[in-house]
C-alpha cells in the first residue's frame, strides 16, 4: 500500500465509511477507489481522473485535497504526470432558447380563441338581427293599405368588421457577461421575470457542484457531486450563485440559453437578475 493509500483509508476508517458507502457518495466505481488506496493507479483511467478522484475522495473525508495530492505528486513523478493528458476541450455549445417554441404555442392558442370568438359573434348577430327583422301581421296590413309593397327598400345589413387580436410579444431570456470580481464570473439575466428554469448536465466526467439561491450568501439549495449523464433542475425566483469543480464537464442552461464560461477547471458563476429594468418601468409610470 502506498503512503497516499494509507492516508485516504486511514481518514476513511475513523469516519466508519465503508468502500460501498465511498461509492454511494462520490459516485467513483468501488475498484477505483480500491486501487487508489493500494496505489495500483494503472487500474485507474487516466492521471486527470485520478487527481479528481483523490480531491473527491478527500473532501468526504474532510482532508485539504491539496495537502493529499502533495503524496500523489511524490509517488508520481511530474515528468510523467501531464504527459499526453490535456485537460478535454469541449465542443462549442450554440445558444439555444426555448422562447421561440413558446412563442408558436401562444400564438396558436390565441388564433384558435380568436376563431372561435369570430363564429360566437356571427352567430349572435345573426339571431339578433332575425328577431328585429320579424314582420307582424299589423305591419304587413298597414302597408298593403298605404303603398306598394313592391316600392318598399329592404335596409341593407351593415356587417362589423373585426380587427385581429394582437399577439403579445414574448420577450427571449438573454445571459450577458457584465465583469469579473476576483473569481467571480458575473453574468446579467433580463428581462425580469417571475421565475427562470436553471439545469445543469454533467457530460464527459464528475463534478462537485455548489448552488446559491439569492446570490454569493443566499440559501445553499445544491451541494453534491454530479457524474457522468446526471441532471440536476432548479426553478429559481432570485440570484444565482455557482461553484463548478472540474466546470469543463458541466454545461449550464436558464430558461434553455447556454450559460458560456470560459473557465474548464474551476469556476464560479453569480448570475444577477437584470432589476435595473423593472426600477426604471415603476419610475416612468
Amino acid at each position: 500500500m502506498s503512503e497516499l493509500g494509507e492516508v485516504l483509508k486511514k481518514a476513511r476508517l475513523e469516519k466508519g465509511l465503508s468502500l460501498d458507502d465511498l461509492q454511494e457518495v462520490t459516485k467513483i466505481r468501488k475498484r477505483y477507489l480500491e486501487a487508489l488506496e493500494s496505489g495500483d493507479y494503472n487500474v485507474l483511467p487516466g492521471k486527470f481522473y485520478i487527481r479528481a478522484f483523490i480531491k473527491n475522495y478527500a473532501d468526504v473525508v474532510e482532508l485539504d485535497a491539496e495537502e493529499v495530492l502533495k503524496y500523489y505528486h511524490d509517488e508520481v513523478p511530474a515528468t510523467e504526470e501531464f504527459v499526453n493528458e490535456p485537460i478535454p476541450a469541449r465542443k462549442p455549445k450554440r445558444m439555444r432558447s426555448a422562447s421561440s417554441e413558446k412563442f408558436g404555442k401562444i400564438g396558436f392558442t390565441i388564433l384558435m380563441w380568436s376563431f372561435l370568438i369570430l363564429i360566437a359573434f356571427v352567430i349572435w348577430y345573426y339571431v339578433l338581427n332575425k328577431d328585429d327583422g320579424a314582420v307582424n301581421d299589423n305591419d304587413i296590413k298597414g302597408i298593403t293599405d298605404n303603398s306598394d309593397v313592391s316600392k318598399v327598400t329592404p335596409t341593407p345589413t351593415i356587417v362589423p368588421t373585426l380587427s385581429p387580436t394582437p399577439i403579445p410579444t414574448v420577450q427571449p431570456v438573454t445571459i450577458s457577461f457584465v465583469e469579473k470580481v476576483g473569481k467571480d464570473d458575473v453574468f446579467k439575466i433580463s428581462p425580469m421575470k417571475d421565475a427562470y428554469s436553471l439545469q445543469l448536465v454533467a457530460s464527459g466526467g464528475a463534478s462537485w457542484i455548489e448552488i446559491y439561491e439569492g446570490g454569493k450568501n443566499g440559501t445553499r439549495i445544491h451541494y453534491a457531486t454530479m457524474a457522468d449523464g446526471d441532471t440536476v433542475n432548479y426553478n429559481v425566483s432570485k440570484d444565482v450563485y455557482i461553484v463548478m469543480r472540474y466546470a469543463g464537464y458541466i454545461e449550464a442552461t436558464m430558461d434553455g440559453v447556454m450559460i458560456e464560461d470560459g473557465d474548464i477547471e474551476r469556476s464560479r458563476i453569480l448570475l444577477k437578475l437584470d432589476t435595473a429594468a423593472v426600477e426604471n418601468t415603476t419610475t416612468a409610470q
